[in-house]
């Protein structure tokens, strides 16, 4: 496979820990299966919808070889190392829309992580002409819905039954002076969503 990887970032965690936001590569296939040992049942029941542990050397190198058009994920990797503590990608669904998913490794849940590599995949979508993500969440993962939900892409949200279902506009740049009204008004609508009937 012909691949052109885009280039790292580093951020700051929450927690004040210098990281690195770097392509998915092939020769990732032992850093995945360590990271995704690493991980809780219930990390896994919230990202799969199941608390799979079983991750085959098949998945694993199909998870680790995109094409950075179609295909793309990046992972959260400390500055010394290729370790991977997060994974966020999209897989391309139709010509301008793709769906993401991300899980970030429990001790560093909470940390910024998650929100860093949904605004590195958004950055990267928009130059392979995708103007939308998807995702479908478990209704009782809050963490990742206010990741959704404090983003800067008009992020909308239904629900049928147990899940969420999101839509985010990256056609929307960021744009600070902007930014806490569409919180505010996403927020809103989760609060509604998350009522009682």
């Amino acid at each position: 496979m012909d691949v052109t990887y885009p280039p790292e970032r580093t951020f700051t965690t929450r927690s004040g820990q210098a990281m690195r936001l770097r392509p998915i590569r092939p020769e990732d296939v032992p850093n995945l299966f360590a990271f995704h040992e690493r991980l809780s049942r219930e990390s896994l029941r919230m990202r799969y919808f199941t608390p799979r542990r079983n991750l085959s050397e098949e998945a694993a190198r199909r998870l680790c070889t995109v094409d950075f058009r179609d295909r793309a994920a990046f992972v959260a990797s400390p500055l010394e190392s290729d370790a991977i503590h997060g994974i966020g990608r999209y897989e391309r669904d139709a010509p301008h829309s793709a769906e993401v998913a991300f899980i970030v490794e429990d001790s560093l849940q909470g940390n910024g992580i998650g929100p860093a590599l949904l605004q590195r995949l958004a950055e990267h979508a928009r130059t392979q002409g995708i103007e939308r993500f998807t995702a479908a969440v478990l209704y009782e993962n809050t963490p990742m819905l206010t990741v959704f939900r404090n983003s800067p892409f008009r992020p909308q949200v239904s629900v049928e039954h147990d899940c969420a279902f999101v839509k985010l506009d990256l056609t929307v740049l960021p744009d600070p002076a902007a930014r806490p009204a569409a919180r505010g008004l996403a927020a809103a609508q989760l609060r509604a969503l998350q009522a009682p009937a």
